[in-house]
């Protein structure tokens, strides 16, 4: 029976729900599409972790922080959650856990806290982040965790989201028709335990509510379970067992009520009541509340400090015992869920059997109450995740890699026998050396725990032992269980006081009446004697009066006998087997065969006729039936193989159609009876005859199926070769998509770039053309094309080909010595027209600090010249001027003195350029009327004419000036100037 976890203590009120996001490299359009539908403020930590190849820089935090309005931050270290942030975790040189609410990258293979060391044969080829990260998500948020599987190859994170719907958290996967690969999203939903299959775009709509109703509900406690009437939980377990014909009443009341609430949020569900109406509408609810409770939590060698403990000692003095006892190895494995344990236990026993120096056969029964995982653990197909929990060397062994799975191999397969079996309800296995049960009793009543620790000693050998899961024990039947291992709960079957074992087949509860709870049975749990009674009287009348007969599978193996079945069947030569016709005695062979195949090729129930066994040199008629068993539900599809003798056949009725031994009757001729003899001896031989041909046949078909099994086996290699191959194809494929979306998406900044920097350069209306280091055109703006014949297709062409406009003969010697010399050059050059431009040659720099060639950058300077031209032309009339002179700008500073003015005052032009004029000598043009009249000048546009000025310049000059002033006009945006002319006694007018 696969069972739930150990309810673990749920996160406090107000701890922030995460939700783990998994993906491949090709998942980048569905991440997109989810993070663009979710709020802004929504109370919850998202973390995504995706395949991304190894040594490749992504680009994927700053492709995300587009499409998403929640802050993206790239993990690194130790980083703590925040509620309404999304991380992202790249797997890079190591893995990503979630540590008490802090994402928390260990190097792989490093040791968890708790954990066992690093094994060095470790798996480290195949990356597994997101099972790895799910595995933590679950350990740490339990129900407030939720995982979501995005599109993808292979199967990572199957193996972690069990692991989060084993601590009731929610699993949410990409619908397949939605994603782009649809491997890891299918590989989860394979697992039925899938709570939503939605588009990447949907989902937001789904996980938001789900999640913010965790919130807002107080966290679940001792005391603080969801309330249920005792009449609404009979009837949605009663539902429960009409549907799956298993029965939880005497499972813990907190487990079932945990599983209940879990639907009920799922579907948003306030009423238990409502619910249970939702589960009589919906048959499928019932399905899924069924695996709800019983979800495996297995994995290979859970717990491997307690599987080392048993491999050590205690199971090679088991195999050792029934290799002197001349017996098989028999072992049982309870709740064995998707096969995880029960592999796990055969792995043990095959290295075990290898350093024995005779080794026993070995028989595994496997267990459970959920067909869907007795199918998975018969495949014996796992994702390529359990290289987390499997060593190298063991993969190796005793698994056959399939695209991005592990098989077990059939070695293993061979050694394990899987069926649907109720430890509570039906018939234990029996003469065994271990049972495992690990996860079980810890779920059950008190009573139910009562009762299934004296069956688990009654199936026991002497001696045998019991393994049970760190939080279970023997609680009070410690005087049958001996304690070998406490910390791991390892017992051993203790003898009674006579030194026997214990024979009596303990008292089993009878199952409750449909729609009544049952309560704990008086006593302890043991039966009442007259049931006791009755039970001992039915096996003893079985043992006395039942005909001997087999129990076997559709393979034709023996599992169980009952009676004497040694006149019918003996040991086949050779190693040990259980086929049933290799243990038949002549003559029974052909027609149990026949019989075998008769009833497997027909919906008949039962296939009955006489066969003539010869014994002691005399042949006797033995009635042979085989019969399909189709109760009880355990035994289910197994064939019931019956030998009766004449006296049973006889007490019993002939069937009609059967045919009877043929017997003398009375009177007729003794010859008659001597000449049925012979007939009958010569039908015998003739048989024999052909059972020797036929088995001369089986011989050489044997030999050739070898033959065709090594053929296989070379195939079966070389297509692993081919699956490998493929892997990796698959993953370079994802990988060199991942990288293509990085890199359209910087095609598209550079794209956004390029157009700025192309309308800044036609804006500028500059001409520029940019060459690279043979002079040859790489490109240029549109303003170059009109000094130079340039076309779109002369890109590649020198330089010095194409006609110019302008008069530069020594444009490419040069470019040729900027390019050699580094240093910029500028040069002014003229058009055929006249026009003036300013030609600059500078070296063309990468952001590698490399030379690409030179840019070369004509500007227009015709209005500079011009204005030179007129400024010339302005000095000219000015120098031939006598009188002094000064030219001033709006603050009165000395832009220019003529000659006059320096002959007259006697001053240098370094005492008066760029000086105030009321600074000049020693402030004699500080005059108050002077600066009021100059202040009026060009704000008011006006002039002034003749204002006479006395001071004293001493020796430079006169004491007496009339002074004229006027705006001079400039060029549309510059500074207006005034001109000062100055008139001494010597030239002004009388």
């Amino acid at each position: 029976m696969s069972q739930s976890p150990p309810e673990e203590a749920s996160p406090t009120a107000g701890s922030v729900p995460v939700v783990g996001i998994g993906g491949s490299a090709g998942s980048l359009k569905a991440l997109q599409e989810l993070l663009a539908a979710l709020p802004e403020q929504a109370g919850v930590a998202f973390v995504i972790v995706t395949h991304h190849p190894s040594g490749h820089r992504s680009m994927l935090p700053q492709i995300l922080r587009q499409s998403c309005a929640l802050p993206v931050v790239e993990a690194e270290g130790d980083t703590p959650l925040q509620a309404d942030h999304v991380y992202i975790a790249l797997p890079d040189a190591g893995e990503w856990r979630l540590s008490d609410g802090v994402l928390v990258r260990k190097e792989t293979g490093a040791r968890e806290p708790d954990g066992p060391a690093p094994d060095s044969g470790r798996r480290k080829a195949l990356p597994h982040a997101v099972d790895t990260f799910f595995r933590s998500l679950a350990a740490d948020r339990g129900r407030h965790a939720a995982a979501v599987v995005l599109s993808g190859t292979g199967s990572d994170g199957t193996l972690g989201i069990k692991a989060v719907k084993a601590e009731g958290g929610m699993v949410m996967v990409q619908d397949p028709d939605s994603a782009e690969f649809g491997g890891m999203p299918k590989s989860a939903i394979d697992t039925n335990l899938v709570d939503y299959m939605l588009s990447p775009g949907d989902m937001g709509a789904t996980l938001i509510p789900y999640l913010q109703g965790l919130i807002h509900r107080k966290a679940p406690a001792a005391g603080d379970l969801l309330e249920v009437s005792w009449k609404t939980l009979d009837r949605i377990l009663e539902q429960v067992r009409e549907r799956t014909g298993n029965d939880f009443s005497g499972y813990k009341q907190s487990t079932l009520l945990r599983r209940i609430e879990r639907r009920m949020h799922v579907h948003r569900l306030e009423d238990p009541e409502e619910y249970a109406e939702y589960l009589r509408r919906n048959p499928a609810e019932t399905d899924l509340l069924f695996r709800e409770v019983i979800i495996s939590v297995t994995n290979f060698f859970r717990d491997p400090e307690a599987w080392e403990v048993l491999a050590d000692d205690l199971l090679p003095e088991r195999l050792r015992a029934a290799v002197a006892e001349e017996r098989a190895f028999r072992a049982w494995v309870i709740g064995c869920a998707t096969g995880e344990e029960a592999y796990s236990l055969a792995i043990l026993i095959a290295e075990c059997l290898e350093r024995l120096e005779h080794a026993p056969s070995v028989q595994i029964f496997a267990t459970d109450v959920d067909t869907m995982a007795i199918e998975t653990a018969r495949a014996g197909q796992y994702p390529a995740g359990i290289a987390e929990d499997v060593t190298e060397e063991r993969l190796a062994r005793y698994f056959v890699a399939e695209q991005d799975t592990y098989r077990v191999n059939k070695e293993l397969r061979d050694m394990v026998v899987f069926a649907e079996h109720n430890a509570l309800r039906d018939p234990p296995f029996t003469r065994l050396d271990l049972i495992t049960c690990r996860n079980l009793l810890i779920y059950l009543e008190r009573d139910l725990q009562r009762q299934l620790l004296p069956l688990f000693r009654y199936a026991l050998r002497p001696r045998g032992l019991l393994f049970l899961g760190a939080s279970e024990s023997v609680d009070k039947f410690s005087g049958v269980f001996a304690v070998q291992n406490k910390r791991w709960r390892i017992y051993r079957a203790q003898l009674d006081e006579q030194g026997h074992p214990l024979p009596r087949m303990p008292g089993r509860r009878p199952e409750a009446p449909r729609g009544v709870r049952p309560g704990p049975a008086e006593g302890q749990g043991e039966a009442e004697p007259s049931a006791d009674l009755a039970r001992n009287m039915e096996q003893l009348l079985a043992n006395q009066f039942g005909p001997p007969s087999v129990l076997v599978n559709d393979r034709g193996e023996a599992l169980f006998f009952h009676g004497r079945t040694g006149r019918f069947l003996e040991p086949a030569h050779g190693p040990a087997q259980n086929q049933l016709l290799e243990m038949a005695r002549p003559g029974l062979r052909g027609p149990l065969s026949k019989a075998l195949r008769e009833i497997a090729g027909t919906s008949g129930e039962e296939v009955r006729r006489p066969v003539h066994l010869p014994t002691d040199g005399e042949s006797e008629v033995v009635q042979l039936e085989v019969r399909m068993v189709r109760h009880p539900r355990a035994l289910r599809g197994f064939r019931l193989v019956t030998f009766r003798t004449p006296g049973v056949a006889q007490a019993e009725g002939p069937e009609e159609g059967s045919e009877q031994a043929p017997e003398p009757a009375e009177g007729e001729p003794e010859n008659r009876v001597i000449e049925l003899k012979r007939e009958l001896e010569a039908a015998w031989q003739d048989k024999q005859v052909t059972v020797e041909e036929l088995q001369g046949s089986n011989e050489e078909l044997q030999s050739l199926n070898e033959e065709l099994q090594s053929m296989n086996e070379e195939l079966q290699s070389s297509n692993e070769e081919l699956e490998v191959s493929k892997e990796e194809v698959e993953s370079l494929n994802e990988e060199l998509r991942s990288v293509n979306a990085e890199l359209e998406s910087r095609v598209q900044e550079l794209s956004g770039v390029n157009d700025d920097l192309k309308n800044l350069l036609d804006s500028t209306e500059l001409a520029i053309v940019f060459l690279d280091e043979d002079l040859q055109i790489k490109r240029f703006t549109e303003a170059a094309r009109r000094l130079i014949s340039l076309r779109p297709m002369d890109a590649g062409r020198p330089i010095h080909e194409l006609t110019s406009e302008l008069q530069y003969e020594a444009l490419t010697e040069d470019a040729e010595e900027v390019l050699s010399t580094l240093t910029p050059k500028e040069v002014e050059v003229q058009s055929a027209s006249g026009h003036w431009y300013l030609v600059r040659l500078r070296p063309y720099r990468t952001t590698q600090n490399q030379i690409g060639g030179l840019v070369c950058t004509f500007q227009d300077i015709q209005s500079a010249k011009r204005m030179e031209f007129k400024e010339a032309y302005f000095r000219a009339i000015v120098q031939t001027v006598r009188e002094p002179l000064l030219v001033l700008d709006p603050e009165f500073r000395v832009q220019y003195a003529n000659d006059g003015f320096y002959r007259v005052f006697g001053f240098k032009p370094q005492e008066v350029v760029d000086r105030t004029l009321f600074q000049l000598g020693s402030g004699q043009w500080d005059h108050p009327e002077l600066r009021s009249l100059l202040e009026e000048v060009l704000p008011t546009e006006t002039s002034f004419q003749d204002f006479e000025m006395t001071a004293d310049f001493g020796s430079r000059g006169p004491s007496r000036l009339w002074l004229n002033a006027r705006q001079l006009q400039r060029e549309t945006g510059e500074p207006e100037l005034i001109l000062l002319t100055m008139a001494t006694p010597d030239t002004a007018h009388p």
